[in-house]
């Protein structure tokens, strides 16, 4: 393809990117996916994700000023729509606490999910990880967005209880780390309250989840950017010395626990620890989280970046959530083997923030050749390793496959397109 063609047809799907999410708009706020799928409502950690993706993208497009002024508005309707829906009472019953990020809202009783889910109201807040997504994208809003200020200003009551929420209730156990720690009664509702939330998403050597509380890699890179992130914010504001002194406290006990995880023979983190501290031996994509964070030192980074790369993780469509050679791996499997394209755009970000940037666009243009096969931005799909197929296939390559209750129109995707989109460009500018 000619370089102006080349540069066209990215444009092109950057602007497909923000007129499928523009199509997601409703009055409550960015539905997860298309009223035709199965997420046709307000979901905090989506559009959380979506938000910072796209913040993503037009840092990457300095001179798009179109591009500056869309985003700015879409971060600021999802900030507020989150900020609307915060928690604000103590209920067992949904999950809800002070200060929490949402993880669902359905605003329609006759649209709620059927069967037994235990929303309140139409709000369930069983999500760990939202509220620290919450400051993340707060903090960037803040520092990046013209005019962002002024709208953390009117927010900053709901960015206060966020963090207090995060001080008061991440650390279940007080040993440093963040835990997820179910609440809800009867067994109602997510045993995993991260991205990879499917009931069956990690599990033991014996095939067993492990039993709450489980501490997941990325909720400890989240929490530490986000204390790391919230410390100018609060310094702006004049917040009091005890404050800043207990934020600060909080990310050097995160670093001295970040050790625990890391698996000497993989060269990586391992996905999650039980309740005993002890590493679940899972190589996975959880740990490019940790990367977009920042959380890792040298040479860790380095290695663990490396250790995405490799084929049992790295497709010819995008990285796998599951390592291929693990115990649990299966690619059919909704968390355990299948590539989602936000996860993979996390990814890239983290790899163009490192200076690895050929490494971050060739994620990137694998993941718009997937995405373009489909011709939407699909929730997730499968490929298949070689050796998982009988019929022969061209040259014994990989073959990338639906994942049959995929979402097909999905924010985060549309969102994760437009970086991937921003980051080809940035080669071709």
């Amino acid at each position: 393809m000619h370089e102006s063609e080349q540069t066209a047809h990215l444009v092109h799907w950057l602007e497909r990117g923000r007129a499928w999410l523009d199509e997601l708009q409703t009055p409550t706020g960015l539905r997860a996916s298309s009223a035709a799928d199965h997420y046709h409502a307000l979901f905090g950690r989506d559009t959380l994700w979506s938000v910072l993706l796209v913040l993503e993208a037009a840092r990457l497009r300095p001179t798009d000023q179109v591009l500056a002024s869309w985003v700015r508005e879409f971060a600021a309707r999802g900030l507020q729509a989150l900020a609307a829906t915060q928690g604000t009472s103590e209920r067992d019953e949904n999950e809800e606490q002070p200060g929490k990020i949402i993880h669902e809202y359905w605003p329609e009783p006759r649209r709620w999910p059927e069967g037994v889910w235990p929303l309140w109201e139409g709000r369930y807040y069983g999500s760990v990880d939202a509220t620290y997504l919450f400051l993340i994208a707060a903090a960037t809003v803040w520092h990046q967005v013209e005019g962002g200020q002024q709208l953390v200003e009117q927010l900053w009551p709901h960015v206060l209880a966020a963090l207090n929420w995060t001080l008061k209730y991440g650390d279940v156990d007080n040993d440093g780390l963040i835990e997820v720690l179910p609440r809800q009664p009867h067994g109602l509702g997510l045993r995993n309250q991260v991205w990879k939330d499917s009931n069956d998403a990690l599990l033991l050597e014996d095939g067993v989840p492990p039993e709450p509380p489980v501490a997941w890699v990325e909720l400890q890179g989240y929490a530490l950017a986000a204390f790391r992130e919230m410390q100018p914010l609060l310094e702006a504001a004049g917040a009091e010395a005890a404050l800043l002194q207990e934020v600060q406290e909080r990310m050097e006990r995160l670093r001295r626990g970040l050790p625990r995880f890391w698996l000497p023979t993989e060269r990586c983190p391992a996905m999650a620890l039980s309740p005993e501290k002890q590493a679940i031996p899972l190589v996975a994509s959880n740990m490019g989280h940790l990367l977009w964070c920042a959380a890792l030192e040298e040479p860790y980074a380095s290695q663990t970046a490396e250790r995405l790369l490799q084929p049992d993780l790295l497709t010819s469509w995008g990285i796998r959530t599951l390592s291929r050679t693990s115990y649990a791996f299966d690619p059919y499997s909704y968390h355990r083997g299948t590539v989602w394209p936000f996860d993979n755009a996390i990814i890239a970000s983290a790899l163009w923030r490192m200076g690895r940037r050929s490494q971050a666009r060739l994620l990137s243009q694998r993941l718009l050749e997937a995405l373009t096969l489909f011709d939407s931005p699909v929730e997730l799909y499968c490929v298949l390793p070689a050796e998982w197929i009988l019929a022969p296939t061209t040259g014994g390559a990989e073959v990338l496959a639906v994942y049959t209750r995929a979402c097909k129109v999905q924010a985060w995707t549309a969102a994760a397109l437009m970086l991937a989109a921003a980051q080809l460009l940035a080669e071709t500018d």
